[in-house]
């Protein structure tokens, strides 16, 4: 990643993996970075295993929520992933986000989703999907 967020991140008050009240200023503050910087790659900033408490996968929505349009597509695969479980704290906000990203492009990725969750007979999933396809109509 790059080394500007690495070392933010590592002060208590923008550590989004430990700390689930991270600041609206500070969740603005990493949103900034990662739209200057296309590098980041948010599918390693935003490793559901890196967290503490799910709780603090609700930082990465706020953190989606703030950026530009046009990035929020780079973080689709979390959004994705956060669907497996809809008791989960930060599913109604991943399903809520999704209406941000155009529903052609979120229906371009819905396929792969559709066919992993198949692969992992995973019908919670299948469900969950199943709802966000209708929500797109």
């Amino acid at each position: 990643m790059c080394s500007q967020i690495d070392e933010l991140l590592k002060r208590t008050e923008y550590d989004i993996y430990n700390n689930p009240d991270v600041s609206d200023e500070g969740i603005k503050t990493i949103a900034e970075m990662i739209a200057a910087d296309k590098r980041i790659d948010l599918k390693e900033l935003f490793d559901l295993r890196k967290c503490s408490s799910k709780f603090c996968w609700l930082n990465y929505l706020n953190i989606l929520e703030k950026l530009p349009k046009e990035d929020k597509v780079r973080g689709l695969s979390l959004l994705f992933e956060l669907l497996q479980d809809a008791n989960w704290p930060a599913f109604q906000k991943a399903m809520e986000l999704f209406t941000t990203i155009d529903s052609e492009t979120v229906v371009l990725y819905l396929d792969k989703y559709l066919v992993q969750a198949c692969a992992e007979d995973d019908e919670d999933w299948l469900y969950n999907l199943h709802l966000l396809a209708q929500r797109l109509k």
